[in-house]
């Protein structure tokens, strides 16, 4: 009963965070362009940690494509430094709700896997095999999409697994997202932001992403020798 209530009072207290700084800031009238701007501006020198702040709120607040757009929004106000920023901020605000939602409701998951849910037993036993794989190609696909931190944070995912697939899977989108943003930002010609090497290096990231993944999996599926 103790263990149920400090869950819930945890949860609580992440949450309550996340608001804080969610509306604290106003970011509802602040999800602009120049709404964020100004937030920087006005907490100079600290302008990056206040962006960092609201990129963590962004995702943990679980608005769809929230993320994105203020991965977007970092390539415009800083350049190439957002994806620094953002690379960080994102993993902080999709690890610490991974490890909310797995301190709060994992078990409860655990024991319906063994009752009523005790068919998807199956599925949550492969994750946990294939747990960096699995991480790596749905961050790549998905990205930041809402959903997938508190998804995961339900299965047998081992941590370490969540952060290095999360860590790696973040960079094609991220850097896609803040090169094109900063491009527009900068009103670079398209030819030059279409140009053959970043078309073509774009398209290697996916290619090796991919076959990793196609690789990993048929090494699970494969019967032992």
């Amino acid at each position: 009963m103790r263990e149920s209530i400090l869950r819930a009072l945890v949860f609580a207290l992440a949450l309550a965070g996340a608001a804080w700084v969610y509306w604290g800031l106003d970011l509802p009238r602040h999800t602009s362009v120049e709404g964020i701007r100004a937030l920087v501006e006005s907490h100079a020198p600290y302008g990056p940690l206040v962006y960092m702040a609201i990129v963590v709120a962004g995702i943990f607040v679980h608005v769809p494509m929230m993320g994105t757009v203020l991965v977007a929004v970092g390539g415009v106000l800083f350049g190439g430094l957002a994806f620094v920023y953002a690379w960080v901020a994102a993993l902080a605000g999709t690890t610490a709700t991974f490890l909310i939602v797995r301190y709060v409701a994992r078990d409860y998951v655990q024991r319906a896997l063994n009752g009523p849910l005790a068919r998807l037993r199956a599925l949550d036993e492969r994750l946990t095999r294939n747990g960096f794989w699995t991480v790596l190609g749905l961050r790549c696909v998905l990205f930041l999409a809402p959903p997938l931190n508190w998804e995961i944070g339900l299965t047998g995912v081992r941590f370490r697994h969540y952060l290095a697939g999360t860590a790696l899977g973040l960079v094609p989108g991220m850097a896609m997202t803040v090169f094109f943003a900063d491009s527009i930002a900068t009103r670079l010609p398209i030819s030059r932001v279409l140009s053959p090497s970043t078309v073509v290096a774009a398209v290697i990231v996916i290619a090796v992403v991919a076959a990793a993944t196609r690789t990993r999996r048929g090494r699970s599926a494969a019967p032992p020798g």
